[in-house]
């Protein structure tokens, strides 16, 4: 009969484990909406959701594209209330061109969406288990 050493029998349970983790420990869900600005989908931007409470909480976010966001399930968000937080920056076509000395490589940006939907945001939302977990903005900039 053939003995097999402890280091052999603890490589094959180290490899049969390394399958049994959760895949989404946090519990994370997907969350989605559409975002218009004056009445027409965003055609780019960012949205940002920040944990209310930030005891071993996590935010997430998402790209915004004609009008739409989508965060997947593994990067999405645990139950809980967000500060969301939206921006679109645009090229300021009236600045000066770019510093001749180089720190400035790029014209300046301005942003599109007022401060009352992101630095100044007190729109919160609440991210439930059983969803759906879509939130939908209407930004008016008048």
């Amino acid at each position: 009969m053939r003995r097999y050493s402890p280091v052999w029998f603890a490589l094959v349970m180290a490899v049969g484990l390394a399958g049994c983790g959760a895949e989404n420990p946090r519990e994370r869900l997907p969350v989605s909406g559409t975002v218009t600005l004056d009445g027409a989908p965003l055609d780019q931007g960012s949205i940002q959701f920040a944990p209310l409470v930030r005891e071993d909480s996590v935010g997430s976010g998402a790209m915004i594209k004609d009008g739409k966001y989508e965060i997947p399930e593994l990067k999405g968000l645990p139950v809980g209330k967000y500060r969301v937080r939206i921006n679109s920056a645009r090229v300021d076509e009236s600045a000066p061109p770019p510093d001749p000395d180089g720190f400035m490589t790029g014209k300046p940006t301005i942003e599109r969406i007022p401060p009352k939907y992101n630095r100044k945001s007190e729109e919160v939302v609440e991210v439930t288990a059983g969803g759906p977990n879509e939130f939908d903005y209407e930004i008016r900039t008048e």
